[in-house]
């Protein structure tokens, strides 16, 4: 399986709207992305600043996950949300590439694999 490297992505503006992540290089499918090593803590949803919780994902009605650090997000905080993604979590949990991706392509996965509580998800990704 290819492995990603720090070079592989890029946060840009996207034209779904604010910032998104996009391959810097040509992605072949299978392709296992980001590091196994990436660090998420578990937070009281209430703790969180209204600004900040577009970058949460909630396990229940009072606590949610979050960036280790928030002045210092990783880049897959950044990945927007589509109902045709490029990139999925895997049966061992690793992220992959659905397909071929194209270098300066928008990385995508659907937020509802993230499993949130349907009626915490937001509007425009609910099923």
């Amino acid at each position: 399986m290819t492995m990603w490297t720090e070079f592989t992505f890029i946060l840009q503006p996207s034209v779904l709207g604010g910032i998104g992540v996009f391959a810097t290089h040509n992605i072949p499918i299978n392709t296992k992305l980001f590091s196994d090593t990436f660090t998420l803590r578990t937070m009281k949803s209430a703790n969180i600043p209204e600004a900040f919780k577009k970058y949460i994902i909630y396990l229940n009605d009072e606590e949610c996950l979050c960036p280790e650090r928030f002045d210092r997000m990783e880049i897959g905080w950044y990945i927007n949300h589509s109902y045709q993604p490029n990139i999925q979590k895997n049966s061992d949990k690793h992220v992959v590439a659905l397909r071929n991706i194209n270098q300066g392509e928008e990385i995508l996965i659907d937020y509802n694999c993230l499993n949130e509580p349907e009626h915490l998800k937001e509007d425009y990704y609910k099923r």
